[in-house]
């Protein structure tokens, strides 16, 4: 890979900014002969915190596993979805992603309050003193 490439492919993984980020992921096990997209695997979200590869993984599939699932057996209980799914295939799950689109991030409200009172201060020490 060159160069440029190399720098568009971490664009497209690298969530280790500043950015609001839109994120699409796919949650997928490799197990042997049963490879596959997990059942409720596919979503997209968008994140502001800036966070490494393995953090973000990590937080996607806690999420899927805790989500809360129509149990087969019982269609009125709900079930956390980690229990569904063999334990052995546990550790085959991935998760692949991309960033779709960064946006900056815009200013809150109170940061905006923050620099027009600055602002003021600065305009006010600027003012030419009326003594002299």
């Amino acid at each position: 890979m060159t160069a440029p490439e190399e720098n568009g492919a971490a664009l497209l993984t690298s969530l280790q900014d500043d950015t609001v980020k839109l994120i699409a992921y796919t949650i997928v096990s490799l197990k042997r002969d049963k490879e596959r997209v997990m059942d409720g695997g596919k979503d997209s979200l968008v994140v502001t915190d800036s966070m490494t590869c393995e953090a973000f993984q990590s937080w996607i599939l806690a999420k899927y596993l805790q989500q809360k699932v129509s149990d087969p057996n019982d269609v009125s209980q709900k079930v956390p979805r980690g229990q569904l799914i063999d334990p052995d295939e546990l550790q085959y799950l991935r998760v692949y992603y991309v960033v779709s689109h960064r946006w900056p991030r815009q200013p809150s409200k109170f940061e905006q309050r923050e620099i027009n009172a600055l602002r003021g201060i600065r305009d006010v020490l600027e003012q030419p003193s009326e003594t002299g």
